[in-house]
């Protein structure tokens, strides 16, 4: 049979073939979105090799000129090459996002407690939320997190995050926050042309420059410092200790020689073994001792960034000196920093897509409820009910049955499931 022939039945039976497999179209929720997957995603550039503080000059400008791709890639890698900068955002961001969210309506009436009814269900259906919600997070030290909202027929489908390399501002207007898409890769799309889309949040926000408000930014000369400071320590560490290794020659000794003997004396630093002539004298000088300068220096860094990041350092840097006491006078995460990141996050979920939500099935005029974070986890319990009974028995108080049980991690009882109450029997 001709090659040809053959070639062509080959080509006639993928066809029959795929004819049976189940088609793969764009499912309904892919078609509502304006961020789908692009293979620029993946691509790294890596900002932080062979870098100065010249060349992170020249990347805060680019970022604040609109386009913050390679600040934001650095950030990335600072997180991934600083132990205790990755340690310190972790507890931070983490401190948030480990509690529980509620969703409170925004008045008494009967149509709020519905609306913020409707809005609890579709957020606990949405299989994507906490993972949106770890985004938004992120803002605190990248200064800003955008994530989509994807709709279909008035309903809330799925919250997409916006990958950091899609963030552009634009170049004429630059208070206009602006994401690059496959099809707009250099001016984007304007996020205020699509109202209702976008979730943009912004913890400390700096009119007209979207790029500046993060941590991270302000960890920049940090880890510059400790960066440059530990190679240099690597390498210090690499002869500390060992015998200086001199080489004479006599003048007019050939180039050559000079070089052999050169590579000689390399060599005697892991092999310690040479042959040399009788006519090159060799001298190994002492090596003076030394504390380790820099040290301090990484130290000094380290502490610095954790008083930015949590507000203190005694739990992070206690050690084996002080006190437990004095640590505990601390909290991981300073509690002011903390409430002041859950009111930031509420304010920005409120307006992006609680409000959104409110509207698009209940019209205006309807209260639009709140996202609440629960600090009662890190409340000592004693403590706790110590408060409940002051506040119930003297002054009166009425507390819901089951906040209490949620605060005191007591689940509440099932049916007739048996249950211990004063004066039952154990």
């Amino acid at each position: 049979m001709p090659l040809k022939d053959a070639g062509y039945k080959v080509l006639e039976q993928v066809k029959k073939l795929g004819s049976l497999l189940p088609s793969r179209g764009v499912s309904t929720r892919d078609e509502q979105r304006v961020i789908r997957p692009w293979r620029e995603d993946s691509y790294h550039a890596y900002p932080s090799v062979g870098l100065t503080p010249a060349r992170v000059l020249a990347l805060l400008h680019t970022a604040d000129a609109g386009s913050p791709q390679m600040q934001f890639e650095l950030f990335a890698e600072m997180l991934q090459k600083w132990p205790r900068l990755a340690a310190v955002e972790a507890t931070r961001r983490l401190a948030l996002t480990g509690l529980d969210w509620e969703i409170e309506p925004g008045d008494s009436t009967g149509q709020a407690r519905a609306a913020a009814e409707y809005c609890r269900d579709t957020l606990a259906s949405l299989d994507r939320f906490h993972d949106a919600l770890d985004h938004l997070a992120n803002a605190i030290g990248y200064g800003i997190a955008v994530a989509e909202l994807v709709w279909d027929g008035g309903k809330l489908i799925d919250v997409v995050p916006v990958p950091y390399s899609r963030l552009i501002s634009d170049v004429n207007e630059p208070w206009r926050l602006r994401v690059r898409t496959e099809e707009e890769q250099s001016t984007g799309v304007a996020l205020d042309e699509l109202p209702a889309k976008w979730v943009v949040h912004q913890p400390r926000v700096k009119p007209g420059r979207h790029f500046e408000g993060g941590l991270l930014r302000s960890s920049v000369l940090l880890y510059v410092a400790q960066n440059l400071s530990f190679k240099d320590w690597l390498i210090y560490s690499q002869i500390a200790g060992m015998p200086v290794r001199v080489g004479r020659f006599e003048p007019g000794t050939p180039e050559s020689d000079k070089q052999q003997l050169l590579k000689m004396l390399e060599a005697l630093g892991t092999d310690a073994v040479a042959i040399i002539s009788k006519n090159i004298e060799l001298q190994l000088l002492e090596a003076r001792g030394g504390d380790k300068p820099y040290q301090p220096l990484q130290e000094y860094c380290n502490s610095e960034v954790t008083i930015l990041w949590l507000g203190q350092h005694l739990t992070t840097d206690l050690r084996g000196e002080g006190s437990r006491a004095a640590a505990e006078i601390h909290d991981r995460v300073r509690e002011d920093l903390l409430v002041d990141d859950i009111a930031d996050e509420s304010q920005t979920i409120r307006r992006d897509l609680l409000t959104s939500l409110v509207r698009a099935r209940f019209g205006d005029g309807v209260a639009v409820p709140d996202l609440r974070r629960s600090l009662i986890q890190s409340v000592d319990t004693k403590v706790l009910v110590d408060t409940l009974a002051v506040a119930v028995r003297e002054l009166g108080l009425k507390v819901p049955r089951r906040w209490v049980h949620r605060a005191l991690g007591i689940p509440e009882p099932a049916g007739e499931e048996p249950v211990l109450a004063e004066g039952s029997e154990s």
